[in-house]
Parts: structure tokens; C-alpha cells; sequence
């Protein structure tokens, strides 16, 4: 596992820092900035900074600027990490270097892992970019506990990497990623209290919020920035969260190796 890991690792680096030196940064940090901006001019001058009576009950604070940037920003790693690890196979695909793969016992693990851990230094340069522009607009960190945002952090970019794993084996079932993988992101960024608390959805889409690591992680990180709470006073949504975490590792496992399976089939077919 350690040479696949280590081999998937070193030749991710080197494609993007050859092939892809900017592009993907910039447009990435574009997108958690644009969410950011909008917000705030909204805010600013369509409602005069004034937010609705129950948003602060809902949210846990009346600092919307905090909140809405902590929203763009995880938002912004949650979807450049389930982008890197959920297409690694497809695009292998697309290169002609699939059959090779499927075909050698190397360890699909390491494969992963490699994948997973060079997309988090990219991940790591867009997130501390759209930080330092969200401190521009008002994001106040002076509450933060540093250590349970940490660990809070960590924990939630594992459950991306299992839930990439699932949109990765959708993606390479159907052969698109286009649809699949923003019909996702459209989801999520409605029913993840990215922009506005998950209290104010319909009855019928609340469920959906349920299913999604970046409610739970997002609550959590919040919690520790914004309030400055440690890991207990997020001990429920960090459970949600592993439990999630398991279960998307548990299903991306398996669909993986059924979706493998039949890519081996016609190639031989």
C-alpha cells in the first residue's frame, strides 16, 4: 500500500504543478470568494445589515458575515475534495491508463489515499486564501479555539474523502461527471446551511441536510470559530459526522469494487 500511495502521491504532484499550475486554484478560490462577496453586498446594502429575528437562534450568532464566509469556505474544500478523489478513476479513464490499473494488484488504498492527501495541499493553499479574503470582509476569528477547528477540520475532510468514494463510483458507472457531480454540489449547497440555516428549508427537504458531511461539519466548525466551543459542545454533530463517515466508507468500499468489476468485464468483452 505504502508504494502505491507513495507513487499516486509524487505523480498528482507532478501533474499539477506541470499541467494545471494556476487554472485550478483560481477558479476554486473564485467560487468560495464569489459566494463570499455576494453574500456580503446582500446583506450590506439589499437588507441593510439586518438579518431575520430567528436567524441568530438558528445559526447559534447574529455575526452573519462570520457565518456566510465559514460557509464559502468549507463549501469551497468540500468541493475541490470530493472533485480530486471522485474522479482520480474516471480520469483515468479518459487517459487510456484504467485497464492498466484495474489490471495490476496494486493497492487501491494507497491509490486513494495518494489521491486524497495530494488534493488536501492544494485544498489547504484555496481554503487559507479565501480565510485571508473573508478577514477582509469581516470575518472575526477572535473567539476561535484553534484546536477543536483543527480536529473539527480533519474530521470532516475524512468525511468528504468516504463520500467521494460513493460520487466516484456513480461517476464511473454512468461515465459522466459533468451532471452527476454538480447535481451534488447544487444539493449540497442548498440543504447544508452553506448560506442560510438548515431550520428554514421545507419540511420535506430538511431529510436531506441528514445525509450530508457538510451540515454536520459545518455546525461543528462553526461552533469552534465562531463561539470559540470545544469538541464537547459539538459532540453531536461530530457524531453524525463519523457515523456518516463510516457508512459512506462502508457503501463507497463496496461500489467501487462492483463498479471495478464491471469495467475488468468489458474490457474483455
Amino acid at each position: 500500500m505504502w508504494r502505491t500511495f507513495k507513487s499516486t502521491f509524487w505523480r498528482n504532484y507532478l501533474t499539477m504543478r506541470r499541467a494545471y499550475p494556476w487554472s485550478f486554484f483560481i477558479g476554486h478560490i473564485l467560487s468560495g470568494v464569489y459566494t463570499v462577496l455576494f453574500a456580503y453586498l446582500t446583506y450590506n446594502f439589499v437588507f441593510a445589515g439586518q438579518t431575520d429575528s430567528r436567524f441568530a437562534g438558528f445559526a447559534g450568532t447574529g455575526d452573519y458575515i462570520s457565518y456566510i464566509v465559514l460557509g464559502g469556505t468549507v463549501y469551497s474544500l468540500a468541493v475541490s475534495m470530493l472533485m480530486i478523489v471522485s474522479r482520480s478513476l474516471i480520469t483515468e479513464l479518459r487517459e487510456g491508463s484504467l485497464e492498466a490499473l484495474l489490471l495490476t494488484p496494486s493497492s487501491r488504498k494507497g491509490y486513494f489515499l495518494g489521491t486524497g492527501l495530494q488534493g488536501l495541499m492544494r485544498v489547504g493553499i484555496e481554503f487559507s486564501v479565501i480565510i485571508l479574503i473573508g478577514l477582509i470582509f469581516g470575518l472575526n476569528l477572535s473567539h476561535m479555539d484553534w484546536a477543536a477547528a483543527f480536529l473539527v477540520l480533519m474530521l470532516t475532510i475524512g468525511a468528504f474523502f468516504t463520500q467521494a468514494l460513493v460520487l466516484g463510483s456513480v461517476m464511473l458507472y454512468f461515465r459522466d461527471t459533468y451532471i452527476t457531480q454538480n447535481t451534488l454540489f447544487v444539493v449540497m449547497s442548498f440543504v447544508s446551511g452553506v448560506t442560510f440555516p438548515v431550520q428554514y428549508l421545507p419540511g420535506w427537504l430538511y431529510p436531506l441536510s441528514r445525509i450530508m458531511p457538510l451540515n454536520f461539519g459545518l455546525q461543528a466548525f462553526r461552533r469552534s470559530v465562531i463561539e470559540g466551543g470545544g469538541l464537547w459542545a459539538s459532540r453531536n454533530d461530530l457524531a453524525a459526522l463519523v457515523v456518516l463517515g463510516l457508512i459512506y466508507l462502508v457503501i463507497g468500499a463496496w461500489a467501487i469494487q462492483i463498479t471495478e468489476k464491471g469495467v475488468v468485464e468489458k474490457i474483455f468483452d
